[in-house]
């Protein structure tokens, strides 16, 4: 009862900015889950076929921009008025959009990204600053923990949506999220303009450098970037993995069609619902555990979260089979349920009154940095250790057959050993152990874990 009455305290301004960031939300997810897909998956029809490790440079540099630019732009909204950077921003957001389903080239499709990541990267300090001042000590937590309900509310409903666009088009999943992200301009025009800070340009510039150079916010953030590293392969690498060597065969005769998806190796659940589990499974629990765990010191607490999301990870790839996947997203949920919003609520709780945005962009750094980081590590490390088809491509040239496109080699050497798709997928995971791939993050997690007890005791 004293969460509904918590929640019953929030203002009506609170409830539309979360609508924006549902909205922004639903927008970004109908097209993520699908780009590790579009951009480097061998051997789908319509995609770009970049290599991994080019995949890998265009997370990187999307990365950085998006979570560098809050860094930099957050303290600017606070001095222009949020309103008014987010109006901005959301320019920037539609035009990304459009350059994605309309270039195909590696350049061009590379500046889509960083357009879209500046214009999600400005949009995002500027309404969590404004959240943040919605909301006062008592009612923080659970304020937070349902900012992350309604995100995911709003995510839940992005596979169903992204799976009916890709069907007509790749093009339409980018044309559709412009279109739901352009909602946001007409809320933004019924919200009354906001509160300005009086720190003058000079000023914000000042106390940007004197924050990001202050121990015990820059020792937390770099300690964060071990979680946002794992993070970043949740929604990566692990599509291309599932795509590549999970079998959920016997999980998808449960379900119904609509659910599922025909592949070479049998009917398949379709990854993007996989992906819906994370995301139900923080709409059911994420307020209850956020309310449970702000009994507890935030550090001790993402310290045990970051534990469990680097663990799911490592668990949804240890395997085969389906039900270990099923298993370690599960576990990543949990983790990632109260990590998040758990991350957000310390740094709001740092912040002084009038300068909001700009701690919520300094959180970004850690995004920055492990986001990009992983980027690059996760497509190096999948491309050499990981890929189905570059396995198939080694194979091939070890059998002196070097003229295989890398798109083709996985059909190639299955008819040249003479083995169903599932059974040459089974004999590669069986010899190549592309599941090597996760200990990397496990370890990154568990590093996490150490420097977050370390700062518990020493802040």
């Amino acid at each position: 009862m004293k969460i509904i009455t918590q929640i019953n305290k929030f203002t009506n301004r609170y409830w539309l900015l979360n609508v924006l960031q549902m909205i922004e939300r639903l927008a970004y997810w109908v097209a993520i889950l699908q780009i590790p897909i579009y951009i480097a998956q061998k051997d789908v029809s319509g995609g770009l076929h970049f290599e991994q490790t080019t995949k890998g440079i265009i997370f990187f540099w999307w990365a950085l921009v998006q979570n560098l630019s809050p860094v930099f732009f957050g303290g600017v909204s606070d001095r222009i008025g949020k309103r008014k950077s987010m109006i901005i921003s959301s320019l920037f957001v539609i035009i990304g959009y459009l350059l994605l389903a309309t270039q195909r080239q590696f350049l061009p499709f590379l500046g889509g990204t960083l357009i879209l990541g500046f214009g999600l990267g400005t949009f995002k300090p500027a309404l969590q600053g404004w959240i943040a001042e919605e909301l006062q000590s008592e009612n923080s937590s659970v304020g937070w923990g349902v900012y992350v309900f309604l995100i995911n509310f709003a995510v839940f409903f992005g596979p169903p949506i992204a799976l009916y666009l890709k069907g007509i088009s790749w093009q339409s999943v980018f044309y559709g999220s412009a279109i739901i992200f352009s909602a946001n301009l007409i809320i933004l025009l019924l919200i009354k303009n906001d509160t300005r800070s009086q720190t003058n340009d000079s000023g914000v510039l000042q106390l940007l450098i004197r924050t990001l150079f202050t121990k015990r916010i820059g020792l937390f953030v770099l300690i964060m970037s071990g979680f946002t590293m794992t993070y970043m392969q949740f929604y990566e690498t692990l599509p291309n993995y599932i795509y590549d060597w999970s079998d959920t065969t016997q999980i998808a005769s449960l379900l119904p069609l609509w659910m599922t998806s025909e592949t070479p190796r049998g009917t398949q659940i379709a990854y993007e619902w996989l992906y819906n589990l994370n995301s139900g499974l923080i709409i059911m629990f994420v307020i209850v555990a956020t309310k449970l765990s702000s009994r507890i010191k935030i550090t001790h607490t993402l310290a045990v979260s970051i534990l469990l999301a680097g663990l799911g990870l490592f668990l949804a790839g240890y395997s085969q089979s389906g039900l270990w996947l099923i298993l370690g997203i599960v576990c990543y949920s949990f983790g990632e349920m109260i990590t998040s919003p758990k991350f957000a609520e310390y740094i709001a709780l740092q912040a002084p009154p009038n300068n909001k945005s700009l701690y919520m962009g300094l959180m970004n750094i850690s995004w920055a940095i492990g986001l990009s980081g992983g980027g690059l590590l996760g497509g190096w490390i999948y491309k050499h250790y990981g890929e189905k088809s570059y396995i198939a491509l080694k194979y091939l040239e070890a059998k002196g057959i070097h003229s295989v496109a890398p798109r083709d080699a996985f059909e190639f050497a299955s008819n040249l050993a003479h083995k169903t798709p599932s059974e040459m997928t089974t004999y590669f995971f069986q010899t190549s152990h592309p599941n090597v791939i996760w200990l990397p993050f496990l370890l990154l997690s568990v590093w996490s874990v150490i420097g977050m007890l370390y700062y518990s005791k020493k802040y």
